[in-house]
């Protein structure tokens, strides 16, 4: 009977300071979220929140906001979403699994652009410190459309989007590997209405990059709080786009010259290239003139090559330009921040 008795302490004991530990987890959780609003707003923000509840003992501290509104004035972004839920198991709080809503907003200085969604869900893990750095972050979406203001509408079928600390042995500070996994892209219809018929299909097949990013700042609370991270270098190990005849791939690497432009080299593989030449021109991307030097400049490439139809071919980055082979394209894009 006594070892009964002590048995029975032991479990009552145990209970209890399971039940103080996730009270103080919740309290502390709730406590810290209420915090970097008001934090946010004394920033100059727009960070309200409706209502906080807090749930899910024994096991789980479960987190829902409702009528969430953020709005970063000097990032120039803004989100609100009716709802946002992120659960943590008790014992490892660092580990969050988030979920968005069915529909949520995102604006920034190009336009508003309205999310829906049956699957947008992601697993985070944070750095057990202050700071809250990114170890790894997966997100798993399905059946999502972007409509912007202007009339635009993309949707995906499903996709995954991945990233981690890079884990290469000699990986630099900030570096971070990227993964994307896309299928069943719908373009925007006025793409869609100009393009050559038999050529591509009504969704994009495959969207897949594989690419190592070195940023200047760690992906923590402050990438949020304030001025974004830019890229110093960026490697691609695989990048893949899939539309019906159409198959474009690419490696190479990129890093950000003394102006933050773009400096190095992708070469690309291209089969069908003077469809994709024909569609950059009709959707915009190209002028013309730049369309009709592609064509000739990458017809005598093809010929080379001995195959007509497919090119390999460098696109190069350097002096604030882009050159694909011998042809000029236009202004190197910007990776960070001069």
């Amino acid at each position: 009977m006594r070892m009964l008795y002590a048995m029975l302490g032991v479990i009552v004991a145990a209970a209890l300071a399971w039940t103080a530990w996730w009270f103080f987890i919740a309290t502390a959780k709730d406590r810290a979220l209420e915090g970097w609003l008001a934090a946010r707003r004394a920033e100059g923000w727009v960070a309200e929140a409706a209502a906080i509840d807090v749930g899910g003992f024994p096991y789980r501290v479960d987190t829902t906001i409702r009528g969430l509104e953020l709005a970063n004035p000097k990032g120039g972004w803004s989100w609100t979403a009716p709802e946002f839920q992120f659960t943590a198991l008790a014992y490892q709080p660092n580990h969050l699994i988030a979920i968005w809503p069915p529909e949520q907003s995102f604006s920034t200085p190009f336009g508003v652009t309205n999310v829906t969604s049956q699957t947008m869900r992601g697993s985070v893990i944070f750095q057990p410190n202050p700071r809250l750095g990114l170890r790894r972050a997966t997100i798993e979406l399905g059946d999502v459309v972007l409509a912007g203001d202007r009339g635009w509408r993309v949707g995906l079928a499903e996709g995954v989007l991945a990233v981690r600390e890079a884990e290469a042995a000699d990986a630099p500070p900030n570096a971070y590997d990227v993964a994307l996994d896309a299928a069943g892209v719908t373009p925007p219809a006025a793409l869609a209405r100009s393009l050559p018929a038999g050529v591509v299909a009504d969704k994009i097949d495959t969207l897949r990059l594989k690419a190592t990013a070195v940023l200047d700042r760690p992906l923590d609370r402050s990438a949020v709080e304030g001025v974004r991270p830019s890229i110093e270098r960026l490697t691609v190990d695989e990048a893949v786009f899939a539309w019906g005849r159409l198959d474009l791939r690419a490696t190479g690497a990129l890093v950000a010259d003394a102006n933050g432009l773009a400096e190095g080299r992708i070469d690309l593989r291209a089969r069908n290239w003077r469809e994709m030449v024909e569609i950059a021109e009709r959707s915009g991307a190209l002028p013309s003139g730049v369309a009709s030097a592609l064509q000739g400049g990458l017809g005598l490439i093809a010929r080379l090559g001995g195959d007509r139809d497919s090119i390999q071919a460098p696109l190069e980055f350097a002096d604030g330009s882009v050159r694909l082979g011998p042809i000029p394209l236009g202004p190197a894009p910007r990776l960070a921040a001069p």
